[in-house]
């Protein structure tokens, strides 16, 4: 039986580099997946009206979704850089996605991100879940930004990492600022030579769907 598979992006291009390879994966296995922005990365330059940003972001996520298959995008369109003040209303946004189609599986970026809007995806998602009936979602949450310093498993993407690689070089606004193709080759080649996941592998952690004291 196939899994529902979502993943929380707090900006346009977070869902490739952070999981593109395993998203790949699921497709091959038949898996539906959804990619739900957060923010559309509109803050990333100060040399365009944020409306502009906000139309080139979400047209190389769609272009990314594309390549790794993925079959809806949801934009909340929330404050970029400003998701940690917002997590109540990020939440009320999401919940209402989550009652439309409940996932099984959810991937987000996990909780120690240095990115404050990255560590704000945790809290929106626990939010969103709060109130929804019937069985938790499994969370698997990934890197971006701050390797993970424990990680629970790794996910050989090496028959993907190609596809992977053209999902994130969709994302050219961002690679003019920085070439995170080669950020994230360099650390999927470090987990996969260094866990045994292969020669590419994406790293992930278990989180716990409720607030815990």
């Amino acid at each position: 039986m196939a899994d529902r598979v979502l993943v929380i992006a707090p900006h346009p291009d977070d869902e490739a580099i952070g999981c593109g390879g395993a998203l790949c994966l699921h497709r091959r296995r038949g898996d539906p997946v959804a990619v739900v922005f957060l923010t559309s990365g509109e803050r990333y330059t100060d040399d365009r009206p944020p409306e502009t940003n906000r139309a080139v972001r979400e047209a190389e996520a769609r272009a990314a979704g594309h390549i790794l298959g993925i079959g809806r995008i949801e934009f909340l369109r929330m404050p970029d850089m400003g998701l940690a003040e917002n997590v109540r209303a990020a939440a009320d946004s999401l919940a209402k996605v989550l009652a439309l189609e409940p996932p099984d599986v959810i991937y987000l970026p996990h909780p120690a991100e240095s990115h404050p809007d990255h560590a704000a995806a945790l809290p929106i998602v626990r939010g969103a879940l709060a109130g929804a009936a019937g069985k938790r979602p499994e969370l698997r949450g990934y890197e971006v930004w701050s390797p993970l310093t424990e990680h629970h498993w790794v996910e050989d993407i090496t028959p993907v990492m190609a596809t992977k690689l053209r999902a994130v070089r969709c994302y050219e606004s961002q690679l003019r600022v920085f070439r995170y193709d080669r950020a994230v080759r360099g650390l999927n080649q470090y987990r996969g030579v260094l866990m045994g996941g292969g020669r590419y592998a994406e790293a992930f952690v278990g989180l716990d769907a409720d607030v815990t004291s």
